[in-house]
């Protein structure tokens, strides 16, 4: 694994208040703010819609940018909560406090990112805190959602008309709770995100199988997943983050590998800096788009050295 020392290149300048400006010159304010670059997603037409703080902006093939909408609540989507299906429409599922659950959770859509996104599907309030997820499924070309926290909140969902209507697909307890998923021909994998509110509920790497809809507990791991991926040669990653939570085993965020899905190893592992936790988890993102690369590429926030890095390379997992 080694930090990336390419030569970048500037793609477009985006515009920001000079208050924005002002604060994201120090990692720890920029993180604890939400400011910066949350997603950047490569549209099929060349261009770039990217995530700003409350907004969502779109580059176009010459550099240009311009606001085209404002998210509708919270200050982003989750991680892989902003996704693109193959025939360009868009998808985003809202991720923000909602701590006493009195706001309902919505899903967003567009086929043109200028014209803005429009509210497809929506959670009544109290039914979940959030949106985790919305991934595409290109074995069986359909979609999938993930909600939280709380135990009832904790589900999977499937829909095959481009996420008009939902299908439940199973839940109930935090072996459902998870931020992202991985695809195979025969399962989905996730790692749960039982967080510093689960109490003492340890954390495993799950598999679901697509035929049974049996739910395996493959390996245990040292606290709540962040981040998952797959390469194109069909190496799985994921990852764990630091929350503070009893029910994590160290202070450090650790990556996970596997080649098969059912043997997993630990390739790396970081503490996580002194910052308080409300500023920004200790964590590792792997970032959507993993299996177009045979090269894992993760973003490391508030990890010591690494505040706010990317890494990108290859990693070698031993057989035995």
């Amino acid at each position: 694994m080694y930090e990336n020392g390419e030569k970048k290149r500037v793609v477009a300048k985006l515009s920001a208040s000079f208050t924005e400006r002002l604060f994201s010159i120090f990692t720890f304010t920029r993180l604890g703010l939400r400011m910066g670059i949350h997603a950047a997603q490569p549209l099929c037409d060349g261009r770039i819609l990217v995530v700003l703080k409350r907004r969502f902006v779109l580059i176009d093939q010459d550099g240009s940018s311009r606001v085209v909408d404002r998210v509708h609540r919270g200050n982003k989507p989750a991680s892989k909560a902003l996704c693109q299906i193959p025939d360009g429409t868009v998808l985003y599922g809202e991720y923000f406090l909602n701590k006493n659950r009195e706001i309902p959770v919505a899903l967003y859509r567009t086929e043109n990112p200028v014209l803005g996104f429009r509210k497809i599907f929506e959670f009544s309030a109290g039914e979940v805190r959030h949106i985790h997820f919305v991934q595409w499924d290109p074995f069986e070309a359909c979609l999938w959602m993930g909600t939280g926290d709380a135990d009832a909140e904790c589900n999977l969902f499937k829909s095959t008309d481009t996420g008009e209507s939902w299908s439940r697909i199973g839940g109930g307890s935090q072996d459902w709770r998870a931020v992202g998923v991985i695809f195979t021909t025969g399962a989905l994998f996730w790692g749960t995100d039982a967080g510093s509110d689960a109490d003492l509920t340890p954390n495993y790497i799950i598999r679901f199988d697509r035929i049974t809809h049996e739910l395996s507990k493959i390996q245990r791991i040292q606290g709540p997943c962040h981040g998952s991926g797959v390469l194109s040669d069909g190496t799985m990653f994921i990852s764990t983050g630091v929350e503070g939570g009893k029910n994590e085993l160290d202070a450090s965020a650790h990556l996970w590998a596997s080649r098969d899905g059912y043997k997993w190893r630990e390739v790396y592992a970081r503490p996580k800096k002194k910052w308080p936790h409300i500023v920004q988890f200790g964590v590792m993102r792997i970032p959507p788009g993993t299996e177009t690369t045979d090269a894992l590429h993760f973003n490391a926030l508030a990890l010591r050295g690494a505040a706010e890095t990317w890494y990108s390379g290859t990693l070698y997992i031993e057989e035995s």
